[in-house]
Parts: C-alpha cells; sequence; structure tokens
C-alpha cells in the first residue's frame, strides 16, 4: 500500500523507485501484485505519467486512512515500553505483603503515581500468561508458564516453629527425636515426606506425626499461633512474629538439612517488558538488596 501511494503521489515509477530506495521494476511489481490480488485496476500507465482510476483513487483514500491508523497503533504500542502509566498486574506469594513487601508496593507507586497497581496474592500454581500478571514474586515451584525469566529476591531457610501457649503445655524438644511425641502441622505438597532431616554431629531424619496437615503456609502459621502444634514455616513469613515472641524458633542447633526456599522475582519475557513493569523489577530487585544489608532473611 505505501509503494502504491507513493506512486500516486508522484504520478511517476521512476520517481517512486526513487523516492523508496527501490528499483523501478520492484516497484512495477508491486502495484501488479496489489492489481491481481484486488483483482482491479488501480493505474493506468502513459510514457508521459501514471494517472489513477476511478477504484484507484477510493482505494488510495482508504490506504491513507488505514495506514494513519496504524502509525497511530504503532505509536501506543511502542510509548508502553517508556510510558509510565496503565495497570501493573502482580502476583505475590500469600504472606509476603504482610512481611515488608507492601512498603514495595506503596514506594512503587509513590514513584509512579499514574500506573494503577493490582496485587493477586496466593499459593497455588500460576501461569503468568494465562493469568496475565506482569510480574510475580514466588516460589519457582508455583510457576508454571512454559518460558518465564526468574531472578533470586529473597533464599529463606525452613524453621520449626511453636507458640508460648503451645510450649507451655507440652515442653519444648531438646533434640530432634524428641519431634515424634509433638503434635506436629504438615505441610501439603507434592514429593515432600513426612521426615524431617536436620544435621547436627551427626544427620537426624525424624519421621514425625502430623496432627494437621495444610496446603497453605499461612493456614499452618496461623494454626502454630493458636497453640495447635509445631509446624516448619519460611523464616521470612514469620520473622516478625518470632521477633515479638508470639512464636519461638525451636532446636535452633539443629537446622534443617538442604531445606531451603527461594521468593523470586518472575516475569513473561526479558525482552519486551513494558516501561512500568521494567520499574517494578528495578525496584524489587533494589528492595531486595536493601532487605539484604539490613539482614532480613
Amino acid at each position: 500500500m505505501r509503494v502504491f501511494l507513493r506512486v500516486v503521489d508522484t504520478q511517476h515509477f521512476s520517481a517512486a523507485a526513487k523516492q523508496l530506495n527501490l528499483s523501478p521494476a520492484r516497484v512495477t511489481r508491486y502495484v501488479d501484485d496489489l492489481e491481481s490480488h484486488l483483482g482491479v485496476k488501480l493505474l493506468q500507465r502513459s510514457t508521459r505519467r501514471t494517472l489513477v482510476t476511478d477504484v484507484g483513487e477510493q482505494y488510495a483514500c482508504g490506504c491513507r486512512t488505514l495506514l494513519s491508523n496504524l502509525a497511530e497503533v504503532e505509536a501506543c504500542a511502542t510509548r508502553a515500553s517508556t510510558e509510565f502509566a496503565g495497570e501493573l498486574r502482580v502476583v505475590i506469594l500469600s504472606g509476603l505483603a504482610q512481611q515488608g513487601f507492601a512498603a514495595l508496593f506503596a514506594e512503587y507507586r509513590a514513584r509512579y503515581p499514574d500506573v494503577s497497581l493490582c496485587v493477586t496474592s496466593t499459593e497455588s500454581e500460576v501461569n503468568l500468561l494465562e493469568g496475565r500478571f506482569d510480574v510475580g514474586i514466588l516460589i519457582d515451584e508455583l510457576v508454571t508458564s512454559a518460558t518465564h525469566v526468574s531472578r533470586a529476591l529473597i533464599r529463606s531457610r525452613l524453621v520449626p516453629v511453636a507458640a508460648p501457649s503451645y510450649l507451655v503445655r507440652s515442653h519444648a524438644p531438646l533434640r530432634p527425636d524428641d519431634l515424634g511425641s509433638h503434635r506436629m502441622i504438615g505441610f501439603a505438597t507434592r514429593g515432600r515426606g513426612k521426615r524431617w532431616c536436620f544435621k547436627g554431629e551427626r544427620e537426624h531424619r525424624v519421621r514425625v506425626n502430623e496432627s494437621f496437615v495444610a496446603d497453605s503456609r499461612m493456614m499452618q502459621k496461623q494454626l502454630a499461633l493458636v497453640g495447635a502444634g509445631i509446624a516448619l514455616l519460611p523464616e521470612c513469613l514469620i520473622e516478625n512474629e518470632l521477633r515479638q515472641g508470639t512464636l519461638v524458633h525451636l532446636l535452633d542447633a539443629y537446622p534443617l538439612l538442604d531445606d531451603d526456599m527461594t521468593i523470586s522475582l518472575v516475569y513473561p519475557n526479558r525482552d519486551f517488558l513494558t516501561g512500568r513493569a521494567r520499574a517494578f523489577v528495578d525496584l524489587a530487585l533494589m528492595y531486595a538488596t536493601r532487605a539484604q544489608y539490613r539482614g532480613i532473611p
């Protein structure tokens, strides 16, 4: 269409070819292909100049409208890579917003007030594209998207904890083997067995009797807080409770063996992020660096 319009405007195939940096034969072929596709004559050629048929005039008018609209659409799409406006959809692991990530969202909104921030919390599997999420703050195991970028934000160890009210009724375990006589709050997930593995002078593999099994870390946490038993929880989700003393870290001398959890920043594609999404990614990475500097797990 652009080649056809240039011939219409110049009234010469050779002049159009020169302006478009094409050969006259290439311009002629483009116009011939267009006329064959439409099944109509758009141009009448002569040795002096090229005349536009009535159908050609109508078609040229329509082409100008289409190309003008296309240019506007392309400009809008291009602006999306640099503009800080519109909606940003973020999915985050439940509980993290309460542990300081709310400050990240507040800082982002303060920096980019024209962006509408929509935050969804979950503990279920997430497909970023199907869910139409721009960015996720999740553990990698929850992300089912076929292709995505994953960048570690926070690594958090799993620790056994219980509420003081539970420990009043049941003596705190001194060794991993003591867990056999306690009520345990398990986490239901694929591939995880009923053994907790600790390291000390030797490796301790303890088969636990799970009185409760929850498929939510937040439910585990709430059960532990009301004194229902001992739960194995990511430290990053309970740092406030540990600091306030509403949960107590047990078996400090026996760290768990190869059992930590990584919170990652995930997004669908590295190359074509919108401006608002790229700004959030950069701020989240900066936030994670600041958190590590302050000693937050």
